[in-house]
């Protein structure tokens, strides 16, 4: 909804049915009755699936009245939105603001042009980077999209797209490893030997790259992989319904890797709980691979590895491996 474009990756019609203004506040209303404790939780109205700032002017304004008075009521406390970087201009940002949006979601995809032109985007990386200026410039919160493993991307050219995204300054981003999704350009691609998808491995590591240099930067990563609904019309590529716990786990797995190659194979190594079954592993594989004595600590940030090796102690964090990812 609101896209001129088709990009050989997309049928953004598996993922969502447009819901039209009149009906916004009584979805609000059925599922805040649902939640627990609502009027004690920050609730934010979010449209996604699309380029929210691309409908057709009138249409927008209907959505941003009903927005607006929904924010003014107090039933929600802000709203916010995704959009493609050639779809955000001054006049729109600020319909935006004026409507108690707070965050606008931009779908960079990438961030080298050649990509770009070769997954049928339409828009350069300089139409990104204004975009992203201009929302943070409204005073909004800057949300970024990235897709690992587009056509013509390859290694080099996916460490630009990190690190030109880093730059941006996002306060959030999602990962969505690109997967051939029946009846896209894509497939025809891949049908045909022009497009070769990730493997399950490469989208891994490729998303652990991703959130270990934006974390770094204080971002927040919001998900990483499609949402469930796609995963019957996945034709090929690294689709995983978990792939966030995989990419979690691969960190640990390359943390206990590097921990005990330097304090040696008896070393212990101890986590927060909530980050234990990452440490171990899908299915304990790392566990079974590097063989090592574990343990908990409630008082360790989640994210970081304790490494006990007789007397010693030293910690491990997701930056100290962001040369290892690769």
């Amino acid at each position: 909804m609101g896209c001129k474009a088709r990009c050989v990756f997309c049928d953004q019609r598996v993922f969502s049915r447009p819901a039209m203004p009149e009906d916004i506040p009584a979805l609000v209303e059925n599922f805040l009755a649902r939640c627990s404790s609502p009027s004690s939780r920050r609730r934010v109205l979010a449209f996604y699936g699309g380029t929210f700032t691309g409908i057709e002017a009138d249409l927008l304004r209907r959505y941003l009245d009903v927005t607006r008075d929904l924010v003014e009521k107090g039933v929600v406390h802000a709203a916010k939105a995704s959009t493609r970087p050639d779809m955000v201009d001054e006049e729109k940002l600020g319909l935006l603001v004026d409507s108690g949006f707070e965050e606008l979601e931009i779908g960079c995809q990438s961030l080298d042009d050649p990509v770009l032109e070769a997954s049928g985007r339409g828009h350069t990386v300089k139409d990104v980077v204004e975009a992203c200026r201009l929302v943070r410039g409204f005073g909004l919160r800057l949300g970024i999209q990235l897709m690992p493993g587009l056509p013509s991307e390859d290694l080099a050219s996916f460490v630009t797209t990190v690190k030109r995204s880093a730059a941006l300054k996002p306060h959030a981003a999602r990962i969505y490893p690109t997967v051939v999704m029946a009846g896209t350009r894509l497939e025809g691609l891949y049908r045909t030997g022009a497009y070769t998808p990730l493997t399950l491995g490469q989208a891994v590591r490729m998303t652990l790259y991703a959130v270990a240099v934006l974390e770094r930067q204080g971002c927040t990563i919001l998900r990483m992989g499609l949402p469930d609904p796609g995963a019957q019309n996945v034709v090929a590529g690294p689709y995983h319904p978990s792939l966030g716990f995989l990419v979690r786990s691969e960190a640990y797995r390359v943390m206990a890797g590097l921990a005990l190659s330097r304090h040696g194979g008896g070393a212990r190594l101890v986590v927060n709980p909530r980050s234990l079954c990452e440490l171990l592993g899908p299915g304990r594989a790392n566990a079974r691979e590097l063989t090592f004595a574990y343990g908990c600590d409630d008082t360790l940030p989640v994210g970081t590895l304790r490494v006990e090796a007789g007397t010693d102690r030293a910690c491990i964090q997701l930056q100290d491996i962001l040369e290892y990812i690769l």
